[in-house]
């Protein structure tokens, strides 16, 4: 039978090998998430220059969508950073549904998130 000392050092070894893991998938997924947002920011920016507003609008909601997938931990690891992403993505989100397109803030608002994103993919 373990002794209360060893059980207790078992128990904390266990809890921080676990944690230890979790915290790579966040990173990963921040990683991951912030990679694929910037590969279509700059399909958007593309979109934006051939004035192809569906597949814009398309590229509007992909960008929320991925953004979803793992804007808790960002807001959990830097509440400021958080919402560095928000402000440029709901100009963007709301740019590709005006008709004609606001190339410039549109374009704008893609440089200032691509900046930013490339900021949370280092978050630790």
């Amino acid at each position: 039978m373990l002794s209360n000392k060893k059980l207790v050092a078992a128990m904390a070894l266990g809890l921080s090998l676990t944690l230890s893991a979790c915290g790579t998938k966040t990173d990963d997924a921040i990683k991951t998430g912030s990679d694929d947002m910037i590969k279509t920011i700059s399909e958007l920016k593309t979109q934006i220059s051939n004035n192809d507003e569906a597949k814009a609008k398309d590229s509007g909601e992909a960008l929320e969508k991925s953004w979803e997938k793992f804007e808790d931990s960002v807001k959990d690891k830097d509440k400021g950073l958080y919402e560095k992403v928000e402000t440029p993505l709901h100009i963007i989100e709301a740019g590709v549904k005006v008709s004609p397109l606001n190339a410039d803030t549109l374009n704008q608002a893609g440089d200032e998130l691509e900046s930013v994103l490339k900021e949370v993919k280092d978050l630790k």
